[in-house]
């Protein structure tokens, strides 16, 4: 029976917070205690981030700070899973700066995260026309590419957010997911070869690399990689089965 490698579209976005400049917050006590928190200058948790930026959202400041306040905001309710509150500050942010591209970015990542592959592209494409060397948004228009099986489309964008930043694991990880999807095992394997050199532990590009060694024969290397997927995810099912797969006599 053939393998079929499972590839996870996981989005690459930098939800830190965003400094705006000329704030224009008042100069209460209070009040500069919540934009500390909301512009990521005092360290708290996405509940307090919530709770600050809203505080400054309630106050009289700049469009760049209702903006910003709106931005981290967002972030925050992603962060804790209410993308339907997230959606909309992301929204009400490119209303108030409609060429904020770090806004463009976090919107398409949760127009990704519901399949909604065509808004993802078009808000990524215009995040790109702002900011043309963002590897994010390379990486994340890749990964909506790959969601609606356009593999070529996928690898020229995963290929041009390597070329801005080398030195990043997960598109090279990524970027072999679509290479199996195009079916050129070969490249597949040395990008998730070179993805895992430089960083180990990526369970994904670990399980996708062991699928590629049983089609390959090389059950004995496969193994491994299934191993290791379970020491970093003793919960993956994908890995349990594929281990259950090799140990079946005759396999």
């Amino acid at each position: 029976m053939r393998n079929s490698v499972t590839i996870a579209v996981a989005t690459i976005v930098a939800f830190a917070a965003f400094a705006a400049p000329a704030m224009a917050v008042p100069a209460s006590p209070e009040l500069k205690a919540a934009a500390a928190i909301c512009f990521g200058k005092t360290t708290g948790t996405w509940t307090q981030m919530i709770a600050a930026c809203t505080n400054v959202l309630n106050a009289k400041v700049s469009p760049s700070a209702k903006a910003g306040a709106l931005y981290n905001r967002g972030s925050a309710y992603a962060h804790s899973g209410d993308n339907t509150k997230a959606l909309a500050d992301f929204n009400d942010a490119l209303k108030v700066t409609p060429k904020f591209a770090r806004a463009f970015e976090a919107r398409a990542s949760i127009y990704i995260g519901q399949n909604k592959f065509d808004l993802a592209i078009a808000d990524l494409s215009k995040a790109i026309s702002l900011e043309p060397n963002s590897s994010v948004a390379f990486n994340n228009r890749a990964m909506a590419y790959f969601g609606k099986k356009d593999a070529k489309s996928a690898i020229a964008d995963f290929t041009k957010a390597i070329e801005l930043d080398p030195k990043d694991p997960t598109s090279y990880a990524a970027r072999g997911g679509a290479y199996i999807l195009l079916g050129d095992k070969p490249r597949a394997l040395a990008d998730l070869d070179k993805s895992l050199e430089m960083n180990p532990n990526q369970p994904i590009a670990l399980f996708s690399r062991g699928v590629l060694f049983v089609n390959k024969g090389e059950k004995e290397k496969a193994r491994a990689d299934f191993e290791a997927v379970l020491k970093l995810t003793p919960d993956s099912k994908a890995a349990k089965d594929q281990l259950a797969a090799l140990d079946k006599p005759g396999k």
